[in-house]
């Protein structure tokens, strides 16, 4: 094995490790305005950094095929740990507030005519026609049940 390659996999064996580190679950806060969930910042750094292991992995000379690839994965990974730098999502008095990358979506507590748990999200939807789905996949079992109830409570003051 030469050097150039042994780097190349210690390099890729980071890139691993830290997308590994950047899939752990999102943080739970309550606060006297009510509850807040959002990834910890050192999940987006990891994706972020495994991100830019590829990307240097991809352009040491690879052939162009594989760099192709390779950069596809970086992009993802660059998107993903964007996404979870960016990600909050707030149960306050006020109602229910989701950011992502694309701003923060708004549903006031008593514009809210549907509340949906699903397997995968807990989905509300306005009177407005306006939509939330708070994705839960990552949530652990007692967190979900926690924000569902937080949500209920909610709803159930505004009527």
């Amino acid at each position: 094995m030469t050097a150039r390659t042994a780097v190349r996999a210690a390099v890729l064996a980071l890139a691993a490790a830290t997308a590994v580190l950047a899939l752990g679950a999102p943080r739970f806060t309550w606060e006297n305005a009510g509850l807040t969930v959002q990834h910890p910042p050192h999940q987006g750094a990891c994706a972020l950094l495994g991100a830019a292991a590829l990307a240097a992995v991809a352009l040491s000379g690879m052939r162009q095929p594989v760099r192709v690839l390779v950069l596809a994965l970086a992009a993802a990974l660059a998107a993903f740990g964007a996404q979870r730098l960016a990600w909050r999502v707030e149960a306050v008095e006020e109602g229910l507030h989701e950011r992502t990358l694309t701003g923060w979506t708004r549903v006031p507590w008593r514009d809210v005519e549907l509340v949906e748990p699903r397997s995968d999200a807990i989905r509300l939807r306005a009177r407005n026609g306006l939509s939330l789905a708070v994705p839960t996949r990552s949530f652990a079992p007692e967190d979900r049940t926690r924000l569902e109830r937080t949500i209920a409570r909610r709803v159930k003051e505004a009527q």
